[in-house]
């Protein structure tokens, strides 16, 4: 099924980039732009107080130590601010202080790295993904960022109900959570859903990537809780704040 949908997917990308060449030169992705009419959620006073705040702190925050694990042939994004996350990532933890972290999606490792830099003392972060990170060969990651164990690589599909039942403990304490899955339409989706059921303990801030991805579009306008799309300070290809523990996504608010 995953290979269907990926080839789909394919299919999709290429039938569009005949349509709409891209205009011009460098990476880009297919979106679209919409007026705030029929839009689900709105950005609280707290959401804007925070997303202000935290522009500032990742205006004055640097990552030399991020920067070194980056292959000298390879482009150094977390230097790259606004446009990338990785500092907006380490300023909202410098900010919010939270005890307990998730990341969905650790790939290289680069983001779990930005999480971890400003933990308080008793901070731990849990990074999901369904392959181990020293599996990849061009990680970021090394053995000793685990020894503290402050920072844990969980695997799972955090879609599929068993393996969310395993962590909902997990989950119940976390204070922020940040969401980079494969944007595939799908799992983004079923992880919201799955959102819903837990009781959290504390007031969640969640993070989300790529909102404006084309198979993210109506992922994020669904969410009807406070948001705040801040790309203009965070990631190009989208970033989405949203206060979950305001309220509830039944609860759909149009302005």
């Amino acid at each position: 099924m995953n290979l269907l949908r990926k080839a789909v997917r394919s299919i999709q990308r290429r039938a569009v980039k005949v349509v709409l060449p891209n205009p011009r030169p460098g990476h880009g992705e297919y979106s679209m732009i919409y007026d705030t009419l029929n839009t689900y959620g709105w950005p609280s006073d707290y959401l804007i107080d925070l997303a202000l705040r935290a522009a500032q702190e990742a205006w004055r925050t640097e990552l030399p130590d991020l920067s070194r694990r980056v292959d000298a042939d390879s482009n150094d994004f977390t230097r790259i601010w606004p446009g990338e996350h990785y500092r907006l990532l380490a300023a909202l933890v410098k900010l919010l202080q939270p005890k307990r972290v998730v990341e969905i999606g650790t790939l290289r490792g680069l983001s779990a790295l930005a999480l971890k830099k400003f933990l308080p003392n008793a901070g731990k972060i849990d990074t999901f993904d369904v392959v181990p990170w020293d599996s990849l060969s061009d990680t970021s990651l090394r053995p000793e960022d685990f020894e503290d164990d402050r920072l844990r690589q969980q695997i799972g599909d955090l879609s599929d109900t068993a393996v969310f039942e395993l962590h909902r403990s997990l989950f119940q304490q976390t204070e922020l959570l940040f969401v980079d899955g494969p944007k595939d339409g799908i799992f983004e989706r079923k992880l919201l859903q799955q959102l819903e059921t837990v009781d959290f303990h504390k007031p969640l801030l969640l993070v989300m990537d790529d909102i404006r991805f084309w198979n993210m579009l109506a992922i994020w306008q669904d969410i009807a809780r406070p948001k705040l799309d801040l790309t203009s300070f965070g990631h190009w290809s989208g970033t989405g704040l949203v206060e979950w523990h305001s309220g509830t996504n039944s609860e759909k608010r149009k302005h």
